[in-house]
């Protein structure tokens, strides 16, 4: 029975680290194969979690393209899998502002200045006033400079 129990700690406590390892070296070695494969043109996921075109393929680095114009020099190993471009890309064309409604923008601007707790003051001489405690403020007993 000692034996059996023995047998199933080892199991447990060698075996299973032993087969995650190995699952990790798997993925690490097809992402070192994708990394190898990189060619200009490709849409790939960074391993900050950033998207973009490569532009080139150096032996040790990467430029890639985040926008138009935008180039950015990056270590290839940082490259960490293909990315699908975005069907939805294509309804765009270069050059369009497709932000929004410039009459939206001007609304928002103007709910965003009628504001009533700004705590900004409009000129240099209300800025002594910027730092006096406000209602409710639980530190208005300390001292002032």
């Amino acid at each position: 029975m000692e034996l059996i129990l023995l047998l199933l700690l080892v199991v447990v406590f060698l075996g299973l680290p032993i087969l995650s390892m190995r699952k990790q070296g798997k993925q690490i070695n097809e992402i070192k194969s994708f990394q190898s494969q990189l060619e200009p043109g490709m849409i790939v996921q960074m391993t900050s979690g950033l998207h973009g075109r490569i532009d080139e393929v150096g032996p040790t680095t990467v430029s890639l393209e985040l926008t138009p114009g935008v180039i950015t020099t990056w270590d290839r190993s940082a490259v960490l899998k293909a990315v699908e471009p975005v069907e939805d890309s294509a309804d765009f064309e270069e050059g369009e502002d497709h932000v929004g409604d410039s009459a939206d923008a001007a609304d928002n601007s103007e709910n965003f200045a009628e504001g009533a707790d700004s705590q900004v003051p409009d000129s240099p001489e209300g800025i002594e006033d910027f730092d006096s405690p406000r209602d409710g403020d639980d530190n208005s007993d300390r001292p002032r400079d």
